[in-house]
């Protein structure tokens, strides 16, 4: 008898009258890999065609967007929106879940033309929307995801507008789904735009959502908006289209979750300076005997030889880190705005000096120049002042000894070729007095010696959890990245000689590195698939009802004004919809409402609501 988990599973959850075979064995493969919460958040977005996946940052919404859309619409072609900072974390998302499927990044200066019959995905930011928005418009989506939808709060922005010609007004009838860490009930209208794009009820008239909502006033010269009214009713009518997870409320978390970010920096960015380093690698694999590397040499050539290594490395790192601040910015903004605290390290002056000026008043900063007697202050203002939201930190001198537990992010702007001043920084925040998961963000330059090191950094990560599991620690673990950077150029360098093509030096040292990227991608790989977690008998069991298709359920009510007159009510997916006049003009109307906060809270069906047909 099988023992996998699927057939655990299976074998716990029979097929019934709310649970068919082919709805089952659908969920059991969408929740491969996948977090119970995660598996759960598909199932919501599976219910409906539009909805708002509001979870906090770190919870996964792109993997669960991603997984949702191609079983909702396998057709394609799909439409991405979301900030330039996080275009290519998209692609590296959508090939993790389709490593075939064929995905465009669009920007402002170059023309993308897209194949008739053009089934994959694209992917555009909101900031070049209004250049693309002709051939954008020309296209029928399956499917649109607006990441980081809390851009489009203002309703009345170019931004808003747009997005809602995508969604609204591009004929046929894509599924549509909004994506945001940052809470916005707090200020509702700044739900608006999302409810807008989202086709909700509530989103029908902004005047009547405003005067119920956002605590609206006439002041002589027009409405205020910007309150907050009936916060709890409108909790309960967002029930049915909004679903937010915290992470102090996911169970399944491990207390530690690392995310690998690829951005976009200029082409070439320190190209040259890693053309050297490999030549200087190369020139000494073909000098020295098999098996040595520059690390365990003990002549004084040897260690002049990786000093000079060394010196170029760190040119080429400083101008990586460099390039990728802008990226970082946007990254601790967001989740700034979700209201968390940060901590971000670089391995350089200039990344921490520019991050500090850019969060001024809101951050706090230590390096290797901070004198001793100040960083306690600094760490006690981060821990107990609201006000300090962010603390940057050069990764030598901020990286040991000190207890930040008030941030559940922490952030590497750059990559340090030493592993364990990761595992050390990454420890500032999860440590004993830490309540919740910690989130690690690594920012990867796309196309550069960056991949290789967060390959290889996935890769000793899950060295090191062999170790707490009790297994032996290997050399590969303890080495640093330089090491393992020559011992591969040594392994596949014969790889890319083939006498038979003729290459420049520069063609052949830069086909060596994109075999040094594929190489560490492939070790990576077995690591990676380690990792999955356990499928969770509950979330799949959620995701077969859904997909087994409940119907609707239907209720009559009598007019109060006329009572020969009665309206129709239709609960689906957790939503009402009534079909008397005020539910057409505002989208919202006291029978729905009194009805939908009965079944959401699991009460009792209101006087004179009689149902005419339940689920099946």
């Amino acid at each position: 008898m099988s023992t996998t988990p699927e057939a655990m599973v299976h074998r716990a959850v029979p097929p019934s009258s709310e649970v068919d075979e082919t709805a089952f064995q659908a969920a059991l493969t969408i929740s491969e890999g996948l977090f119970p919460h995660q598996i759960e958040g598909i199932a919501f977005l599976l219910a409906r065609r539009r909805s708002i996946l509001a979870d906090d940052m770190g919870l996964g919404k792109t993997r669960q967007a991603i997984v949702a859309l191609r079983h909702a619409a396998p057709g394609g072609p799909y439409l991405v929106v979301c900030p330039a900072s996080v275009k290519l974390n998209w692609v590296r998302e959508i090939r993790l879940v389709d490593a075939s499927v064929r995905c465009e990044v669009m920007n402002g200066t170059t023309t993308t033309t897209l194949p008739g019959g053009f089934a994959g995905w694209v992917i555009v930011n909101y900031d070049v929307l209004g250049k693309r928005i002709a051939a954008l418009t020309s296209i029928p989506w399956a499917g649109i995801v607006f990441d980081e939808a809390h851009y489009l709060k203002n309703h009345t922005s170019q931004r808003s507008r747009l997005a809602g010609k995508l969604a609204l007004e591009n004929g046929g009838d894509p599924i549509v789904y909004a994506l945001t860490g940052t809470p916005l009930t707090n200020r509702p209208r700044d739900l608006f735009p999302l409810l807008q794009v989202v086709r909700h009820p509530l989103a029908t008239s902004f005047l009547s959502f405003a005067k119920r909502y956002c605590a609206a006033e006439h002041n002589g010269y027009g409405w205020q908006t910007n309150g907050a009214s009936n916060l709890e009713e409108l909790t309960t009518q967002l029930h049915g289209i909004m679903i937010r997870r915290r992470k102090e409320d996911v169970l399944d978390l491990p207390p530690k979750l690392r995310s690998w970010l690829n951005v976009d920096v200029p082409e070439g960015t320190a190209a040259a300076e890693m053309r050297e380093v490999m030549e200087s690698l190369l020139l000494i694999t073909v000098r020295e005997p098999a098996g040595a590397t520059t690390g365990s040499r003990g002549s004084d050539g040897g260690d002049r030889s990786r000093v000079r290594l060394l010196a170029k490395l760190s040119k080429a790192r400083e101008k990586l880190a460099a390039a990728k601040v802008d990226a970082t910015m946007d990254l601790i903004d967001g989740i700034v705005d979700q209201g968390e605290k940060v901590i971000v390290f670089s391995c350089f002056d200039r990344p921490v000096k520019a991050l500090a000026k850019h969060f001024g008043d809101r951050a706090v900063l230590l390096t290797g120049a901070t004198p001793a007697d100040d960083r306690q202050a600094l760490v006690d203002r981060f821990q107990s002042d609201d006000g300090v939201r962010v603390f940057v930190a050069n990764i030598i001198a901020g990286g040991i000894g000190l207890n930040l537990t008030a941030a559940r992010h922490v952030v590497f702007n750059d990559l340090d070729w030493v592993p364990a001043n990761h595992w050390q920084a990454e420890d500032r925040a999860y440590r004993i007095g830490q309540k919740y998961s910690v989130t690690v963000h690594y920012l990867v330059a796309k196309a550069t010696i960056d991949e290789f090191v967060s390959n290889l950094l996935e890769v000793k990560s899950a060295l090191v959890r062999a170790v707490v599991d009790g297994q032996a620690l290997s050399t590969t673990a303890t080495r640093d990245v330089l090491a393992e950077l020559e011992a591969m150029v040594a392994r596949i360098s014969l790889k890319v000689e083939d006498p038979s093509v003729p290459m420049t030096e520069e063609e052949w040292v830069a086909a060596l590195l994109d075999e040094v990227r594929r190489d560490a991608t492939d070790e990576a790989a077995p690591a990676k698939a380690a990792a999955k977690p356990s499928i969770s008998r509950e979330a799949v069991l959620a995701l077969a009802r859904v997909l087994t298709r409940p119907k609707a359920r239907v209720y009559r009510l009598p007019s109060s004004s006329n009572p020969s007159q009665h309206y129709t009510l239709t609960y689906e997916a957790n939503d009402v919809s009534c079909n008397c006049p005020g539910f057409e003009y505002r989208g919202m109307c006291r029978h729905a409402r009194g009805l939908k906060d009965a079944l959401v809270k699991g009460g009792a069906v209101p006087a004179g609501y009689v149902e005419e047909r339940g689920a099946d």
